[in-house]
Parts: structure tokens; C-alpha cells; sequence
């Protein structure tokens, strides 16, 4: 969802309400109530204003005009109005209808959540200005319940075996690779030659690909070549046929089935480094293996808190929704909407947008809610953001950035405005004060 739409949202204000450039005496407004946050304005300008609008218009162009004969601003007004007619008839609608629908919003007092849709103009010269205007409001949000749930906080135990494959995983990208002569096996690293055979649909533009290294048994490898190239040795050729899957990150292989030769030119065994006190120093700022393990226990059981609290909140957030449910404004939604095809076809995906609208409305909507109910419990509660708030906010980012304080401000002050931050602060102690006020059980898994 865009930025525009959330603020639209929790302000229930539209940028392009600024208040009427002049006040229009007598002006007649009747509203309705449509579905949901829908209403319809039923407007009427005098025609005295409509009249004076039009001399107000003809004055500009005749003052402008350039008419063969005559000065600027002396051509006779029969003339400006014979040849400006069109001109002026659309400038003087396109006028009165936006001071018009301005000042009806203020003087009914409601604040649409976007541009309003006109219809049923009616505009005639010397007569009154009648036109509707379709807009949607801010929902009206009536809190129910939002603390006093609860709900199961389920915390990962952190085992041996985790901080076990923690190392594993730092001693493999730490591992160097040495040539063998021998059949390659699973860990190996090989350099080949791929030559193209067959191409089915005729994408791959080189006919050869050179010096492809590939780390056999890892999870990026495609099954075909893993199968394939598993036992070869240096100087061995075979033809390998590889079906690309049709979600296959480049779209020119996508759901292609190609035949390659495969020459292979190297074959490497990997050599993991050994787990002692040396290679601890040279990792991290521990001295010894005992530290070290240590040490990533605890950063292991700070991931699985975060986790279960991430968990929580997501499902806090469920909770207050199922629980203060509201009809949401259609405009909003289909931004929403709107914002996530969009998404999917700037990453050059194959868009289905039906399916894509039937996929995400719901999750549109109970975002939309959220965004709504978070801003009415803060009122409800009187919380607020206070400049300790923001500093923390910036340490915290610059801590996981690691970033200098100085550094953070600099970059946010280029990417976020002080209002989003706002924002996130606000929603972060409205979770915070339903969880203190909620009972949480605590668990393992």
C-alpha cells in the first residue's frame, strides 16, 4: 500500500482538500449515504455565480488573447466570446465544480479518503450549476475489544544440533578447494564446459557456456545436473538434458528443456578448516571454541525470542481485527490491490490479476483495518510518540544496519519522512500495550 493511501487512511484527509478559493454564497448541498463509506453529494451554484464566474473567465482570456486589430485586453467581448466560447465553458465548469465540491466537504463536514467521482452534470449558461459528486469517507472505527486476550507465545528450543550446524555452515564458507584426480563426488567443486545440443524453445542465445562452476549436492543445483555430472572425471564429455522449471528464476529457461554436452575441466574437493581456538580467534572476537559456542547459543536463542515475538504479534494483531471488524472503504482496497499486480509485474512475472485481487483482498482488508484500529487505540489510550521514542527508534535501525547514529539519520532523512517513522513507532507501543494487557502464555517447541 502506498504512502498516500495509508495516511488517507488514519488522517481521513485528502491532499487535494485545501478549502474553497472563494465562498460560494447560497450554495445548496444534500448528501446521501451509499454502501458502506460511500455518500453522494447533490450540488447546486447559483447562477448568479455561475454567471460571474463566466465574466471572470472571458475578462482573463480577453486579457490575454492576441486578436489581429486590437491591443491586449480591447478586442471587443462579442469576439472573445465567439472564439473562446469552448475554452472558457470548459474552464469555468472545471472551476465551479472544484470550489464547489470543496466547500461542500467543509460545510458537511466529512473528509473523503480520495478524488471524488462526478456524474449527472448539469451546465448551462445563466442557469444553476447541478452535478453529484461519489466519494468515500473515513470509516467510522467503534472500538470493542483490544486488550484482555489470550494467547500462546511458542518459543523454539534451541538444541546442540543448532549450534552444530551453525559452525558447519561457517566452516563450509570458509572452505577451501583443492584439485583431485579422482570421479567427482557430492561437496566437489567442478569447472566445465556446457555446449548446447537442442534447444526446445530456442531462448538460449550462446552456443557455448565456459568455465560453469558448480558445487555439487548444494541446494541451487539443478537435479539434472547433479545426477549427471556426479562420477565424472576430468577430460569426460556426456550429454545431459535439463527441464527448467516453470517458475525458474531466468525466464529464458523457464519451462525450456535444453540438451547440453558437459565437458568437464576440473574436479575440486573441498576442505573444510578445522574447529579449534585459531580459526575461533580468526571468526569472531572469542578465543576459544568454548566461547564461541557459547556465544552463538545465545545469538541462536535471540533469534527464536524474536521469532515467537514477530509470531505473537502477527497473531495480536489477528485478534484485534476479528475483533473490531469494519467494512473498508473500496477505494483503499483497490490501491492496495492495485499496488500488489503492480509488484508482481515489475519482477517481470506472468500476472493472472484476478487471481492475484482474489488472493490478496483479504489480506489487503485486515491490513487496512489494522492501520485503521492502531491509530484509534493510540487516541484511546493517549499514546503518543516523545523525541526519546524517535532516538531510540534511530539507534535501534542503526544498530541493525551497522550504521553510525549520524549515518542512520543521514539516511533516513533521504529515504523515509519523520511521519513514517511516526507511524511505526505508534503501531510498536499499540502491540506493546495490548500485550501488556493481555495474557501471554509462554511455550516451547
Amino acid at each position: 500500500m502506498t504512502k498516500d493511501a495509508e495516511d488517507s487512511q488514519k488522517k481521513g484527509n485528502d491532499d487535494s482538500v485545501t478549502g474553497p478559493g472563494k465562498e460560494i454564497d447560497d450554495l445548496k448541498v444534500d448528501i446521501s449515504k451509499g454502501q458502506s463509506w460511500t455518500r453522494f453529494l447533490a450540488i447546486e451554484v447559483p447562477s448568479e455565480k455561475v454567471d460571474a464566474k463566466f465574466r471572470e473567465v472571458y475578462g482573463d482570456f480577453r486579457q490575454k488573447a492576441n486578436i489581429p486589430g486590437f491591443r491586449p485586453g480591447k478586442a471587443p467581448m462579442n469576439i472573445i466570446e465567439k472564439k473562446f466560447e469552448g475554452d472558457v465553458k470548459v474552464e469555468v465548469l472545471e472551476s465551479l465544480v472544484d470550489e464547489a465540491y470543496k466547500q461542500a466537504i467543509i460545510q458537511k463536514r466529512i473528509w473523503p479518503l480520495a478524488t471524488p467521482k462526478v456524474t449527472d452534470v448539469e451546465f448551462e449558461k445563466n442557469k444553476p450549476l447541478k452535478f453529484k459528486a461519489e466519494i468515500e469517507i473515513r470509516p467510522e472505527v467503534k472500538l470493542k475489544k483490544y486488550k484482555g486476550f489470550r494467547v500462546e507465545k511458542s518459543v523454539r528450543k534451541v538444541a546442540e544440533k543448532d549450534v552444530d550446524d551453525s559452525i558447519e555452515y561457517m566452516r563450509e564458507k570458509m572452505a577451501e578447494f583443492e584439485p583431485v584426480e579422482r570421479q567427482s563426488m557430492n561437496g566437489d567443486q567442478l569447472k566445465i564446459d556446457l555446449l548446447k545440443k537442442f534447444d526446445k524453445l530456442n531462448r538460449l542465445k550462446e552456443d557455448k557456456l565456459e568455465d560453469v562452476e558448480i558445487l555439487m549436492g548444494s541446494e541451487g543445483v539443478l537435479k539434472e545436473f547433479q545426477e549427471g555430472l556426479l562420477g565424472m572425471r576430468i577430460g569426460e564429455m556426456k550429454d545431459i538434458t535439463v527441464k527448467y522449471p516453470n517458475d525458474y528464476y531466468d525466464k529464458n529457461l523457464a519451462g525450456n528443456e535444453i540438451i547440453y554436452t558437459a565437458v568437464v575441466k576440473e574436479v575440486k574437493k573441498r576442505i573444510l578448516p578445522e574447529l579449534n581456538d585459531e580459526l575461533v580467534s580468526k571468526v569472531s572476537p572469542y578465543k576459544t571454541v568454548g566461547e564461541f559456542r557459547e556465544s552463538l547459543n545465545k545469538n541462536l536463542e535471540q533469534q527464536a525470542e524474536n521469532e515467537a515475538t514477530r509470531s505473537l504479534r502477527s497473531e495480536i494483531i489477528k485478534r484485534v481485527v476479528e475483533s473490531n471488524s469494519f467494512d473498508v472503504p473500496v477505494s483503499l482496497i483497490e490501491k492496495y490491490l492495485n499496488s500488489v499486480v503492480e509488484d508482481y509485474k515489475s519482477r517481470g512475472e506472468t500476472v493472472d490479476e484476478n487471481s492475484i485481487r482474489s488472493q490478496y483482498r483479504p489480506v489487503g482488508e485486515n491490513l487496512i483495518r489494522w492501520n485503521f484500529l492502531y491509530y484509534e487505540i493510540a487516541g484511546a489510550e493517549n499514546i503518543t510518540v516523545a523525541p526519546e521514542d524517535r532516538a531510540k527508534w534511530v539507534h535501534d535501525f542503526s544498530v541493525a544496519h551497522n550504521l553510525t547514529e549520524e549515518r542512520a539519520r543521514e539516511a533516513l532523512g533521504k529515504s523515509r519522512k519523520q511521519s513514517e517513522i511516526d507511524d511505526s513507532i505508534i503501531e510498536g507501543k499499540v502491540l506493546e500495550f495490548i500485550i501488556d494487557n493481555s495474557e501471554i502464555i509462554r511455550t516451547e517447541k
